[in-house]
């Protein structure tokens, strides 16, 4: 995916000014790595017998099919728009409507800080979008361990039928 399919941010000529978070470095984009790709090749590789049998529905695969989901894998990896910054690595996927936007610290510890997450939401699509997290039925949990999804709308103009209405508050 090249950097064009995010939209670009609308001008903030009404909108009103976005909160600067402290110590948070703008996100940058980040080139290809054919050698993280390696490594997420063999991190795949390694996982017990037991993760592929989840992945494929409750039966062993055979080697060969093993190998296919795992290349699979690490291409569809490796075709997301990614960036970072000092604290951040984001990972981008356009799913029309929506763009799944992917958040994990470098460090992999919890990332709870609400205004880290609505700056990486204005920096890549602007501050007239709007995104949610979703809490999914325990049937749908997808749990990886300290990463989170933000899920875009690619309309700027489009509000999800939820939250308030109006208005704007913001106390320090």
């Amino acid at each position: 995916m090249s950097l064009a399919l995010l939209p670009p941010p609308v001008a903030a000529t009404a909108a009103p000014r976005p909160i600067a978070p402290p110590n948070l470095s703008r996100l940058l984009p980040m080139p290809p790595d054919a050698h993280a790709a390696c490594q997420f090749r063999l991190a795949l590789m390694s996982r017990p017998h037991e993760y592929f049998v989840h992945v494929f529905d409750g039966r062993s695969p055979s080697p060969e099919e093993k190998a296919i989901w795992i290349e699979q894998q690490v291409q569809y990896v490796s075709s997301l728009q990614t960036f970072t910054n000092d604290l951040y690595v984001i990972a981008v996927e356009r799913r029309e409507p929506f763009f799944r936007v992917s958040i994990q610290r470098h460090d992999r510890q919890p990332c709870r800080e609400w205004k880290h997450l609505q700056q990486i939401k204005n920096e890549l699509f602007g501050t007239r979008h709007e995104a949610v997290e979703l809490f999914p039925a325990e049937d749908r949990l997808i749990d990886t361990g300290n990463e989170y999804h933000l899920w875009v709308h690619c309309d700027p103009g489009y509000r999800f039928p939820l939250g308030f209405e109006r208005g704007r508050c913001v106390v320090a």
